[in-house]
């Protein structure tokens, strides 16, 4: 059957300070924040849990996660090789009660290496501890805690991770993401099982924010870029891209925020049309380079591409929110494969 919906989600620990069962650790947190900031996290929150019902319509037999923050290697893609995966989403200290405990599909892990491998792709198989848990936190406990249901009932994960020398910058990004966007998709598209793709990303890491609690701002010694209206900017062209909106507008315009759903049926026309606002994302070099989503989201846009040349198929994009309760901003979207 091969990839039947694809999940974007993020991966800001402070989703789960919209987490309505959160306990004690949670209450005392969301005392700490601005009304905004909760009600923010509520959406974020209930967003996420709204994607993984949509995925759960689509019966996956497998569950393959990208992540930016995980065991990275510095020129290559990493594919885990551990059968178990199990960690917290630990963040300054805080959000360690949200776990997660898996199971990884090695036979599945290794083919997918053997092929990207063969199909020329920069790759290797990462293997932590011998025979222990891979170690997991924020940017795959944070995802995955949504998808509990599967993996709990059964459901193995294929876990990649993003080269670390690859933060692309310039206008060649989309071309040179779609050898391993494409190969993706042959492999995926190819199996047997129903794949549900999980992309963990967050969107510019420089936006405005009168928040002053250091729980939830940058570390001042990762020297992140100055503030600037161009986050915004920035995060509303991924946005457009998920909708598939076709203007040719110079400049991107639009609120703060965004939580009216929206769902648009995404055929290689729209498709076309939607990569033009990869494109201004990628040419918006200060929120470009801080954002942990343009490598993933690129990749995702070749397989989703590679996946509708396939005679009859096409997807249902279905956007759910965009926001940003402090310095960086999220965005959770899903695509449905119709056929």
């Amino acid at each position: 059957m091969g990839i039947v919906s694809c999940l974007i989600l993020p991966h800001g620990a402070m989703t789960f300070d919209g987490n309505p069962n959160g306990g004690s650790p949670t209450t005392e947190r969301v005392k700490v924040i601005s009304e905004s900031q909760r009600r923010d996290c509520n959406a974020l929150f209930a967003a996420c849990s709204k994607a993984a019902e949509l995925a759960r319509a689509t019966s996956p037999d497998v569950i393959v996660l990208n992540t930016p923050h995980g065991m990275c290697l510095s020129r290559a893609v990493g594919v885990y090789l551990n059968a178990r995966a199990k960690g917290n989403a630990e963040w300054n200290g805080q959000w360690t009660e949200f776990e997660v405990d898996i199971a990884l599909d090695t036979d599945l892990s290794k083919k997918l290496l053997d092929h990207l491998l063969s199909d020329s792709v920069a790759a290797e198989g990462i293997t932590a501890f011998t025979v222990c848990e891979m170690p997991l936190r924020w940017g795959e406990v944070i995802p995955l805690y949504f998808l509990q249901d599967f993996t709990k009932a059964g459901v193995k994960v294929v876990i990649t991770s993003n080269p670390r020398g690859k933060m692309i910058e310039g206008l060649e990004a989309l071309s040179k993401t779609s050898h391993l966007g494409r190969s993706m998709a042959k492999f995926l598209g190819g199996l047997d099982q129903r794949i549900l793709y999980v992309v963990s990303c967050d969107l510019a890491h420089i936006h405005e924010t009168d928040c002053q609690l250091p729980l939830y701002l940058p570390d001042p010694r990762w020297n992140m870029p100055p503030a600037s209206v161009t986050a915004l900017s920035f995060d509303l062209a991924v946005e457009n891209w998920v909708k598939g909106v076709t203007s040719s507008a110079e400049h991107v315009k639009g609120p703060l925020k965004s939580l009216e759903e929206k769902q648009v049926k995404w055929d290689g026309a729209v498709a076309k049309e939607a990569a033009q606002w990869l494109t201004k994302a990628i040419g918006m070099k200060a929120p470009a380079r801080t954002s942990c989503l343009i490598y993933s989201v690129t990749v995702l846009h070749h397989m989703l591409v590679a996946e509708m040349e396939k005679p009859g198929t096409s997807f249902t994009s279905h956007f759910l929110c965009r926001l940003a309760p402090t310095y960086h901003g999220m965005i959770v979207a899903t695509f449905v494969t119709e056929k």
